[in-house]
């Protein structure tokens, strides 16, 4: 899954203002129209309603950063699993 960059939120900030489709801005990035419109859901100002780019890539970017990390199963995770299941619990109780 690809993600739109900085360049392609400024076309599709640049198009608004042109007043064209959604549609006609997909066809222009050769990207889906639900791509498009969910970019402008997401990150449009809640004040104005209008949409920015720099906003849009800020808003994107701290998304990205808030976003949990996936745990490894290290030796250690792998010998606590292992000491809690002989201690018969569960898979749904380790944590």
């Amino acid at each position: 899954m690809s993600h739109l960059k900085l360049e392609q939120r400024y076309v599709i900030e640049t198009l608004l203002q042109e007043k064209y489709t959604l549609n006609k801005i997909a066809e222009h990035l050769n990207v889906c129209k639900s791509v498009i419109t969910r970019e402008i859901q997401r990150n449009c100002d809640q004040r104005s309603g209008k949409y920015k780019a720099v906003l849009a890539q800020s808003k994107y970017e701290t998304r990205k950063e808030e976003k949990t990390q996936k745990c490894r199963f290290t030796d250690d995770i792998k010998s606590y699993v292992k000491f809690k299941l002989g201690k018969k619990f569960s898979p749904e109780q380790i944590y």
